[in-house]
């Protein structure tokens, strides 16, 4: 029992923590209205966006593509975010099926991205005053989540222990 207890503690010292590339890239252009684009980090395992707005209604569009497949957090914000009425936030495979969600201020969300699709990061009838808005996407490593599970799995081989003692 205590060389799979060390097997297992070596085991979680062994596996290393990578993030997955993103590649973030300004969507189509028919889906962007009265509103700046910037791509301020295309690439790597955070990407950012921002921009502009002018007053009244606004749309804005992106894309993003990953060669491994691996959950990111999504970020939109806005600044003033009061000065944001509403908006619409659209994601979804190029071509696929959409997820549309109504928001009235910053807005964050988890997904989990397929290898070799490119997604759509969009918000549209959006509306209000002129605002900066910026968005984040962030991979997360899921090997560094192993670690999480090592004191539960510790515990259970704890529980074995006694079980067998008693």
């Amino acid at each position: 029992m205590k060389k799979a207890m060390l097997f297992v503690i070596a085991l979680f010292f062994s596996v290393a923590a990578n993030a997955a590339t993103l590649n973030l890239t300004k969507g189509d252009s028919a889906f962007t209205n009265n509103a700046s684009q910037e791509i301020d980090l295309a690439t790597g395992s955070t990407v950012l966006a921002s921009g502009t707005t002018g007053n009244g209604a606004w749309e804005s569009s992106f894309s993003l593509f990953t060669n491994d497949a691996t959950p990111v957090v999504i970020e939109w914000s806005f600044n003033p975010e009061s000065n944001l009425d509403n908006a619409t936030i659209a994601f979804g495979v190029l071509g696929g099926a959409i997820q549309n969600f109504n928001i009235t201020g910053d807005f964050s969300f988890t997904a989990i991205l397929t290898a070799g699709l490119t997604y759509v990061l969009d918000i549209y009838d959006a509306t209000g005053k002129a605002l900066n808005y910026s968005l984040s996407v962030s991979a997360v490593p899921v090997p560094a989540a192993l670690f999480l599970f090592a004191p539960v799995l510790l515990g259970f081989l704890g529980f074995r222990k006694k079980a067998i003692a008693a």
